[in-house]
């Protein structure tokens, strides 16, 4: 039986994590399907936001590089915002109305730093998550937020007779 490689337990603790974090969402908070979209989104009174969950072992921090965002560059969308970008053109046209998704980086590990990147993508551990969700200031009302589930929600299956 061959063992596991160090890069499977990082991504299998990380998937862990991130359903841990939605399935533990504050009151009046959702996690919502975007087809297309490979991360949780969650929909609340504070918005919407895209959560790309990371182990912080992933960070790229070495000699040549002290920076841990190195791969985000300024004149370029990083992957949390590209993937941001995706989720409000789905979710705009699925409800015809404009929904604006917010990316932020969830950091798994209990020895993550966090890190202020240059992009400005929010970056938050996974252990104040739900307090930051919580103190969000109101961006959307009942009726938006019943709007995008209703648009979001799998469709009933047909049954035959």
């Amino acid at each position: 039986m061959p063992s596991a490689r160090p890069s499977d337990l990082v991504v299998d603790e990380v998937t862990t994590h991130a359903s841990l974090i939605t399935d533990m969402l504050p009151g009046g908070w959702h996690q919502i399907p975007v087809p297309g979209v490979d991360r949780p989104v969650v929909l609340g009174p504070g918005g919407v936001f895209v959560l790309d969950v990371r182990h912080h072992s992933t960070m790229t921090i070495g000699p040549d590089n002290g920076r841990p965002w190195g791969h985000d560059h300024r004149n370029q969308m990083s992957t949390p915002q590209i993937l941001a970008e995706l989720a409000t053109q789905l979710l705009s046209w699925a409800c015809g109305v404009e929904v604006i998704a917010h990316p932020v980086i969830v950091l798994t590990g209990d020895d993550a730093e966090i890190v202020a990147r240059p992009d400005g993508v929010e970056v938050i551990h996974q252990h104040l998550l739900m307090r930051w969700l919580s103190h969000l200031p109101a961006e959307l009302d009942a009726a938006a937020i019943a709007l995008v589930i209703e648009h979001t929600s799998p469709a009933p299956s047909m049954q035959h007779s």
